[in-house]
């Protein structure tokens, strides 16, 4: 099921049916509440996109990442092969989501889409979701979506499934001792070796320094002022970078690490220019924001995308 969140009390689903590795049917503007009475026990896979999901680069947001994937109850996330991370509050979903759980439906998998996935991301998705949380190490695994699926199985194949699962748990326990000797093993070796290459200490005075620096002379909350560029981001534009006061220069030895301080840069890409403009308007509403500088504007001549980088003096 793919839900398309239009705002913060609507959105649109669309329901598409896979069986036997097929999508067999796709029903547009499917009404969510019509599951609540559903009789059939089906696996669903809930894909999420539009308003309120947020897409970061994993390379240039650090800070972002750890605070999002820091705590489960707050943030439903997921990675994508592109080096990016999606997510949204639990919150703003969690409505919906009992109300499909209300039927004999079971949530298998929830996978948060970045705003410019297409068609054929959707269908590669729902495949790849399928194929994994249908392996044999996901039905025996302990977490809520893969014990609703075993549930599931059970329910139609009964003796023969918990025989085998019951086999799968012995041989695991053998195998896991085993395994596990292995990779002490190999961890302790992998331990020494990095000892004398001196590659445990890796995190020089230098870098402390700059650490330790980076927000003592912000005049504002770091996530305050990132969560303030995402809300005002409009839905059409992407971004791809939000640097937060980055070091000026690399690294120097000998040298205290400068800073650009008070500084902040922006990256994004969208389908149309004047997202950019309505971008940049919202940006200059924002009370912490002294200076407001549009550096570059590129368009691919093969994907009409338009590329672009703002610099922000904070006051």
């Amino acid at each position: 099921m793919l839900v398309t969140l239009n705002d913060a009390d609507n959105l649109s689903a669309c329901l598409v049916k896979y069986k036997n590795g097929k999508f067999i049917s796709q029903h547009e503007n499917f009404d969510i509440t019509s599951v609540e009475t559903s009789k059939e026990q089906i696996p669903v896979v809930v894909l999420l996109k539009g308003y309120g999901i947020i897409t970061k680069n994993c390379d240039t947001n650090k800070d972002i990442i750890s605070r999002v994937t820091g705590d489960e109850n707050i943030f439903l996330w997921n990675f994508d092969y592109k080096g990016h991370i999606s997510f949204v509050r639990i919150e703003q979903v969690e409505k919906f989501l009992k109300k499909i759980e209300k039927g004999q439906n079971k949530i298998i998998g929830i996978e948060c889409l970045s705003n410019d996935a297409d068609e054929q991301t959707l269908e590669n998705r729902i495949t790849q979701i399928i194929k994994e949380k249908f392996s044999t190490r996901n039905i025996v695994k302990p977490s809520t979506y893969s014990s609703r699926l075993t549930m599931m199985l059970f329910n139609k194949i009964k003796l023969p499934f918990l025989m085998l699962i019951l086999i799968i748990l012995i041989a695991n326990t053998f195998i896991s001792q085993n395994l596990s000797n292995a990779y002490s093993e190999n961890n302790t070796k992998l331990l020494t070796l990095q000892k004398q290459h001196g590659q445990i200490s890796n995190i020089t005075q230098q870098k402390r320094q700059a650490i330790a620096g980076y927000s003592k002379n912000l005049p504002i909350k770091i996530a305050f002022a990132c969560d303030r560029i995402a809300i005002v981001t409009p839905e059409p534009i992407t971004l791809s970078e939000l640097s937060v006061q980055p070091l000026a220069k690399p690294f120097e030895t000998g040298k205290e690490p400068k800073l650009n301080e008070n500084r902040i840069y922006i990256s994004g890409y969208t389908h149309n220019y004047e997202n950019i403009s309505e971008y940049i308007s919202n940006l200059e509403k924002e009370k912490f924001i002294k200076k407001l500088t549009l550096t570059s504007v590129t368009q691919d001549n093969k994907t009409n995308i338009f590329n672009f980088k703002i610099n922000i003096d904070i006051k």
